[in-house]
């Protein structure tokens, strides 16, 4: 048995109750450091294990493999990063100032220095992203296809009305979002991104609204729009 867990377990040699959310944490929290530190190849489970102070056994009682532990240290930190602001989906706001409000958040917290540095891990392991139960897809979701979504229909509690809402949140984010993280991960300057950011939502909403793609929620809230 190893002589860190040891004192730490409760009868039958497992961990006590009250230590096993924290066995769990200080393992993803050494994954997440030595894979954004080393990479996914020079990352191992024995040097997890030894730095945050547990057994081998620990981890491979939660992970059947480093490829497991790489999509929960992805899908733990893309939850940490990316945690919705309850204040973008009050359901009395006009529809473009949900839109703008969540798609602000998204980026204000895609463009923090921890962000950029799991987006880029994500980049440079993005194919062994497609043998993972999480996809590229499920990490869009995640980073505010998701929040944007939500906020969209906001007015409604039925799911199918969330699914659509899907298409033009994933549009929305893709124009506003995706140039603001190509452009931080070459170094430039988060306050300047966030200025462009801005500047592009209002365009883009403008965009989905002229295309109809907004009419199923709130047409009131585009009067001047012109449908084409």
């Amino acid at each position: 048995m190893d002589p860190v867990e040891h004192d730490k377990r409760g009868a039958g040699g497992r961990p006590a109750a009250g230590r096993k959310g924290e066995v769990d944490a200080r393992l993803l929290d050494a994954a997440t450091r030595l894979f954004l530190t080393l990479g996914f190849d020079a990352t191992s489970c024995d040097q997890v294990a030894l730095d945050a102070r547990a057994g081998k056994a620990s981890i491979y009682a939660r992970y059947a493999n480093k490829g497991a532990l790489f999509a929960a240290v992805i899908e733990s930190n893309l939850a940490r990063l990316f945690a919705a602001d309850e204040v973008v989906h009050a359901v009395d706001s006009p529809l473009r100032e949900r839109m703008t409000a969540a798609c602000l958040s998204v980026v204000e917290q895609a463009l923090q220095p921890d962000a950029v540095a799991l987006l880029r891990l994500l980049v440079a392991e993005a194919p062994r992203l497609q043998g993972m139960a999480l996809s590229a897809d499920q990490v869009r979701w995640r980073m505010g296809v998701g929040r944007v979504a939500d906020a969209i229909a906001a007015r409604s509690s039925e799911p199918d009305e969330i699914a659509r809402a899907t298409v033009p949140a994933a549009q929305l984010i893709d124009i506003v979002l995706a140039p603001a993280l190509m452009r931080a991960l070459l170094g430039e300057n988060e306050a300047g991104l966030m200025q462009g950011a801005k500047e592009r939502i209002g365009a883009a909403i403008d965009f989905l609204a002229a295309r109809g793609a907004l009419d199923s929620w709130d047409q009131a809230a585009f009067p001047d729009t012109v449908h084409k």
